[in-house]
């Protein structure tokens, strides 16, 4: 019986074999079963259109860089850029990431500030305004 990245090769929907690698690597990061690994042979055996050409960004090689934040980057970019070195890349990374969970990424500070922040901050302040305005007009008309 095919496992479920044949059936997905069979299909030559290059979209869908893209899509579902993506998932089978996140969810299989170790590929113990070798599954992903077949997957890539049999792509590049039969030639399938699956691979784009590598963009040239850099992919990071030391070890010691790795994190859970770097591969979520990296599957990003793989979306952007399904290039070959890139999805064995992250094979390696992923294997990496998932034999040692002390790699997890750092936790980011609560950030109160962006692009938006601003607009929240201008618009918290003229409700504020308002409502003290409406508080000193309302409490002037009661004792006049």
């Amino acid at each position: 019986m095919p496992t479920q990245l044949e059936t997905i090769l069979i299909s030559n929907d290059v979209a869908e074999i893209q899509h579902q690698l993506r998932i089978y690597l996140m969810n299989h990061p170790q590929d113990n079963d070798g599954e992903l690994a077949k997957a890539v042979a049999k792509i590049n055996d039969q030639q399938l259109a699956v691979w784009m050409a590598h963009d040239g960004k850099i992919l990071i090689e030391d070890e010691t860089k790795w994190n859970q934040s770097y591969l979520a980057d990296q599957q990003i970019e793989l979306h952007n850029n399904f290039s070959e070195k890139r999805f064995l890349h992250m094979m390696t990374v992923a294997n990496f990431l998932a034999s040692d969970p002390s790699n997890e990424a750092p936790p980011e500070p609560f950030k109160l500030y962006g692009a938006s922040m601003g607009t929240i901050m201008t618009v918290g302040v003229i409700i504020f305004c308002i409502i003290v305005i409406g508080m000193v007009f309302y409490i002037k008309n009661q004792y006049a």
